[in-house]
């Protein structure tokens, strides 16, 4: 699956995660603390099991983490949430999206050619999200095409607050 079509709350999950890689891999991160964290829901977490981008186990088993856990296991105060590779491949394919939509929540309205220079974002990588809805296009008073971002792109790039 497109890893752009994650939900607000799974992109800054796996942000957190990749993130603290080292640690989201060894010990994994609390659920509540993710769900305090990046605002993420149980659903949603549930969802990032289903890809495979996060497993779980509960505190203190020795077993090796499973997606069907985190699915299960809602919450529960003992969970704990790894991140798996596939989370972590999802993660790295956002990074340059997400870098260009705070960039533009920061800044406002920029040239394509300044997007994909200051945020190191593709060609393709603006073109998908532009189809997903995530930046508009406009002309300013040179005819040079500016990217903004829409509701849903400002929905992505904002930081979650609790």
């Amino acid at each position: 699956m497109d890893p752009l079509r994650l939900t607000p709350g799974q992109w800054r999950t796996l942000r957190y995660l990749v993130t603290y890689t080292a640690s989201a891999a060894r010990v994994g991160f609390r659920a509540s603390q993710l769900r305090e964290r990046t605002g993420v829901t149980d659903d949603e977490l549930g969802g990032l099991a289903d890809l495979g981008h996060v497993a779980g186990r509960l505190h203190g088993s020795t077993e090796s983490p499973l997606p069907s856990i985190v699915i299960t296991a809602r919450a529960n105060a003992k969970l704990r949430i790894h991140l798996t590779n596939a989370g972590k491949k999802a993660a790295r394919e956002i990074t340059p999206a997400l870098r260009a939509l705070e960039m533009l929540l920061v800044y406002g309205p920029m040239t394509v050619e300044d997007v994909r220079h200051d945020a190191a974002v593709s060609d393709d990588m603006l073109e998908r999200l532009f189809r997903r809805g995530y930046l508009r296009r406009e002309c300013d008073e040179n005819e040079a095409l500016l990217l903004s971002l829409t509701s849903t792109g400002r929905a992505y790039a904002e930081p979650y607050s609790a």
